[in-house]
């Protein structure tokens, strides 16, 4: 009897060690919270085609999305937002408000824009932006609060797949020899013949699975949302990334936050096709093919046996780009002729090319670094779920630095979040640098300071267990 006595007792302290065990590994719940952050007045719009453009009127609704994680006593919120960037003047404040509401520290919000160019351009001071940042801290609260109030145990699934045809190099080389550098129709002389540098076409999928809810979808896509064309130019719009969004969520059964890619030199199919312009509704068929795929892809994800989440983030300081910001010194005639003859001018084209820039844009874009420091400081996030990598990246990555991540990653999939954090603005390649790419003329840093943030993203990656 003793004996049976010591093996029952033996058999529940096991037992109890085993549940201690998995208590401690702790279950992984998600929820998913979403508002609208639509303006209520006309705000001032960014990118394109370099004029000043202000909202006349929505074409589909601007949200937040919020996806909350929780294990144990840690929850991190993943935001997603329909808006060109994520400066920090609204970032900031807006954690704070958040946090403050929630109890969820500020460094466990992560917050990511669409960037999509029909929305405010929440980095310019405009009228009625105290009224919409109110708006805009009231929206990003609720849809904290409603994810968080939404947590259910879920399994996690991923997968990728490649698109066809989805996602283009911004950067085209012509028939005479020369370059096309941006997205706005500069095609000039010949035929388009080949990408300068890789496009990257992976769709990647985090399906958060939920028991008697609905299951929530993590999309990461590296395409570029310039939707500004035609009649379209001056209406509000999430893009091509909210009608991926809707169209999954109406045809997939499924709640979906989408994330922008590495995305920095990567365009849509739509915008070399014709004049290079978007018109009005060319975005939605974009979008719906994107959907397509992503709902085919659902049925082949791979289950993760063990979801344990961690987050790590470092400081990161790189150099200038003093070699621009130079070179605006022998500029100053492209603003002198620029002002005589008009900015879009044949003598100041002409002036701009002289002094190597292809418009007076970029010539003038340099002159607000001038006075910058020599260095410029910014933070590295990742997160981990199981063997799930995540990289924000507070700036615009270019693709090749986003395969070169995936790739060499040390994990099953590595899924890329840019234009978060404090947006830091655009990060050209070396290679985008030698061809004298637009956003080579008016990025903040050094040549050479994206292939050191992709071997540290790596780094910080395969550090994180």
């Amino acid at each position: 009897m003793k004996r049976i006595f010591i093996l029952i007792l033996t058999l529940a302290l096991v037992l109890g060690l085993c549940a201690c065990g998995s208590a401690s590994a702790g279950s992984l719940q998600a929820g998913f919270g979403r508002a609208s952050i639509m303006p209520k007045t006309s705000v001032p719009l960014a990118g394109g085609d370099w004029t000043k453009r202000y909202s006349t009127g929505e074409m589909d609704d601007l949200s937040i999305t919020c996806v909350a994680l929780r294990q144990q006593e840690q929850t991190i919120l993943l935001y997603s937002m329909d808006l060109i960037t994520a400066t920090d003047n609204f970032v900031d404040p807006t954690k704070a408000a958040i946090s403050k509401a929630t109890g969820v520290p500020q460094e466990n919000i992560l917050m990511n824009a669409t960037h999509t160019h029909s929305a405010p351009a929440i980095r310019n001071d405009f009228d009625g932006v105290v009224e919409y940042r109110e708006l805009f801290f009231k929206a990003a609260v609720q849809a904290a609060t409603d994810a968080i109030a939404d947590l259910a145990k879920a399994e996690v699934y991923y997968g990728s797949t490649m698109t066809e045809g989805m996602a283009f190099v911004r950067h085209y080389l012509l028939s005479d020899g020369s370059y096309a550098g941006s997205n706005f129709g500069n095609f000039e002389n010949g035929e388009i013949l080949g990408h300068s540098t890789e496009a990257d076409g992976e769709l990647q999928l985090v399906k958060l699975a939920r028991k008697n809810k609905k299951d929530v979808l993590l999309m990461s896509f590296p395409a570029h949302a310039t939707f500004n064309g035609g009649s379209a130019q001056t209406k509000l719009s999430a893009d091509f990334p909210g009608i991926a969004r809707a169209y999954v969520e109406e045809h997939g059964d499924v709640l979906t936050a989408y994330f922008i890619g590495a995305a920095g030199d990567q365009i849509s199919r739509s915008s070399i096709e014709g004049e290079g312009k978007f018109q009005k509704d060319e975005y939605r068929p974009y979008g719906e093919a994107l959907g397509k795929y992503a709902i085919d892809a659902l049925g082949n994800l791979v289950k993760m046996k063990n979801a344990g989440m961690a987050l790590s983030t470092v400081t990161f300081t790189g150099k200038s780009n003093k070699e621009k910001v130079e070179k605006f010194l022998e500029a100053k005639s492209v603003v002198a002729v620029a002002r005589e003859y008009g900015v879009s001018a044949p003598e100041t084209i002409a002036a701009a090319r002289e002094n190597g820039f292809s418009s007076y844009y970029e010539a003038n874009a340099v002159k607000n670094r001038i006075s910058a420091p020599a260095t410029r400081s910014m933070e590295l996030r990742v997160m981990k779920l199981g063997n799930l990598g995540f990289v924000f990246a507070p700036y615009e990555m270019f693709s090749t630095q986003g395969m070169y991540i995936k790739n060499n990653a040390d994990c099953d999939m590595t899924f890329i979040v840019t234009n978060s954090e404090g947006d830091m603005g655009y990060m050209p390649s070396r290679k985008g640098i030698e061809i004298g790419s637009y956003e080579a003329c008016v990025t903040d840093f050094a040549p050479g300071t994206a292939e050191t943030l992709a071997e540290e993203f790596v780094k910080l990656l395969d550090a994180v267990k």
